[in-house]
This record gives C-alpha cells, structure tokens and sequence, in this order.
C-alpha cells in the first residue's frame, strides 16, 4: 500500500520542533526533543469556506495506538471522512483484517512497527464507518498515471525526498548512539527519535510527484463533490507528506482560509516509556521461581496437617525449623519484597511483583494455583 512511502524518504536529517522557515514548505509533523526524549507529532489545521469546515488531519502510518484511536473518536463527528488507499473503494480496512500476497511496502510499514514498537493504523482504525469516503486512486488508475509520468513507484518514491541538507542545524544535533542504546535495553526511544528526524525533514516535501499531487489532486475531486453532495463538516485523512501542498491548494486556488491548528502527538520517544533492561534480571527471575516452589510445598504441607486451613507468613515462620521462610533475606523476593499468598477458590497461590513491584502485571511470577480437597 504505497500509503506508507512517507516512512521511506530519503534519510536525511532534518529540522525538528516548530521552526519556521517562509522560503520552505512546513511541515505537518515535527520533532520535539527535550531531555526526557520528547515526541512526535502531526499537525491537524482547520479552514473554512462560507458555511463549510474541513480539517487536514496528518497521519503516520505506524503510530503509538492512542493515536489511532483518537482519530477514530475525532472522525465521528464528521459529515464525510476522506481517506487515502490505493485500493478499490470497496476495500474498507479493519482490525484483524485478513491480508494476502502483501505489498513491498506494507511490509516495510510492519517492519518498522515492529522495530520502533509502534502499531500499523489498519491494525487500530475501523475504516468501515458510514462516513467514510475512499479519496485516492484505484490501482489501475495509479499505474496509469506512474506510466503516464514516465515514472515508477520506487521512482516516484525517491522524488519526495531532498539533498538539500541544513548542515549547520545538522552540526547542532545531539548524535543518536543506536549501539549503545540498544546495548543498555533502552534503544527503542532513541530509534523512534532518529526516525522522527528524518521524517520531520521540510525539505522532503518540496518536489511534487505522483504520490504527492497526483493523488491529492484525487482527493480534492473527491472534496467538491462531497461539497456539492450537501456535506458542511469534512475531514481528510492523509500521510502528513501530502499536506503542504493539500494545503496550498486549498488556500491559494480553492477559496478555503485557515482558522486553527492542533498539534496531536501520533510517537511517544520518552526514554522513561522504555526503561533500561534491568541488570541481572534473569538470575533474579530464577531465584524468585525458585522460591516460590518451595513456598507452595511448604503451605501445601502445612494445609494437610492443618484442615485445609491457608496460613498467612507468620504461621508458616513459626512452624519451619529456623523460624524463617525460603527466599532472600526470610521470605523477601529478589527485589526484597514479600511474596503474596492469597487464596483463589479453594486453592491458594503464591506470586512474586516482578520488577514493577505491581501486582496482577504482565512481569508477576507466579505458581499455577494449588487446589486441595
């Protein structure tokens, strides 16, 4: 799905956070570094025309999931929602879609998601709704315009990007050590901030090609006639790459005028959102499943002489010959907590917080719970 080309410009540094340069297109995504990582975001801009509305809604096409389901909330309180897929306009993605003999490029979508820890959008986003309008190309009509062009996908492609590159504002940037962060378990925020780099790049936008205005060129067809249709209230929903130049032609041929912009953040790069890999975790793990099989045989013993009674830990001290209970320190976790015995049904189980220190999380350690008669 040629959707996703935004994700493959040239990769070059860009300029990130709120810049302004009036000699180059804006972009409808920036970059915003701080100390704590910072963020990704994309611009959604508002414009009227008489007793109309229309929003340009920026989209990555892998994407934290709150983004997603954001857009999905924003979308329903639109008269039409346009949006872009070179496909029939029958297709209507959806979650758990079934998908066959896959694109080139989806499939680098999905390996950047993957990498980069961030969700496909038509893994998150219903495009089902009533309201929602196919505004693109049909795969006939993309390659014909491709041919027509005398250009290819992976031709056209490679025109978004620039070789214009700001090196003075390159010199400034805090170089991303990928290696070094991958080594100490915290690469993923890095990963994201070097990607976001690029993408935020406003020289990528500058050549229109195929992919850019052929396709928006598409969709503002499909504006005037959802306009002529009745519709007040719309909305288009398209890679952010596509929106300078869908902005300029609102704004400079089809009689539209900004009133407002959001930023909305689609990538959380916080370091603290992927913490460090935690030293000798694996050793800590061992000894807390350790651990706790001794702890689950010793309540078991005690229920058979007790009645099927669950003791709590100051019973079971008591009773062992030490007066102290298997584990670091009497009883205490790796982490030197306490372990938490609490009964499930006729049974008990015996768990360990894990790393979190939180109960009932995806790191707890735990013994299948134990049933007695």
């Amino acid at each position: 799905m040629v959707c996703g080309l935004v994700l493959l410009q040239a990769a070059l540094p860009g300029q990130a956070g709120e810049d302004k340069q009036p000699d180059k297109p804006r972009s409808f995504m920036r970059l915003v570094e701080n100390k704590a990582g910072g963020h990704l975001d994309v611009l959604v801009a508002t414009y009227k025309r008489g007793d109309a509305t229309l929003e340009l809604c920026g989209c990555v096409h892998v994407a934290d999931r709150p983004f997603y389901v954001g857009m999905q909330k924003r979308f329903e309180g639109f008269d039409a929602l346009l949006y872009e897929l070179i496909a029939d306009p029958s297709v209507r993605p959806y979650p758990n879609m079934p998908r066959g003999g896959d694109h080139w490029i989806t499939m680098v979508q999905d390996g950047m998601g993957s990498g980069l820890k961030l969700k496909e959008q038509f893994e998150c986003m219903d495009y089902r709704q009533d309201n929602f309008v196919h505004a693109d190309m049909t795969g006939r009509q993309w390659r014909r315009a491709l041919k027509k062009a005398g250009s290819s996908e992976i031709g056209d492609m490679l025109k978004i990007g620039s070789p214009d590159v700001d090196r003075e504002a390159e010199s400034k940037k805090k170089p991303v050590d990928i290696v070094k962060a991958f080594r100490s378990g915290g690469g993923v925020s890095h990963l994201r901030i070097m990607f976001g780099r690029v993408m935020c790049n406003p020289e990528s936008n500058k050549q229109p090609s195929v992919i850019i205005s052929g396709r928006n060129e598409r969709c503002l067809e499909v504006l005037q006639e959802q306009l002529a249709d009745g519709k007040k209230k719309l909305g288009i929903f398209y890679g952010a790459a596509h929106m300078p130049h869908m902005e300029q032609r609102l704004l400079d041929d089809l009689g539209w005028q900004k009133v407002s912009e959001e930023w909305v953040q689609a990538w959380d790069c916080r370091h603290s959102s992927f913490p460090k890999a935690e030293k000798g975790l694996k050793t800590k793990r061992y000894r807390a499943r350790r651990d706790l099989r001794k702890l689950v045989a010793l309540i078991t013993e005690w229920r058979e002489q007790h009645d099927g009674d669950l003791p709590d830990w100051a019973k079971l001290r008591q009773a062992s010959d030490d007066g102290k209970l298997p584990g670091r320190n009497d009883g205490k976790d790796s982490w030197g907590r306490e372990y938490v015995l609490r009964k499930r049904g006729r049974g008990f189980e015996v768990r360990c917080l894990g790393s979190d220190g939180k109960i009932d999380t995806e790191d707890d350690l735990v013994e299948p719970p134990v049933k007695q008669g």
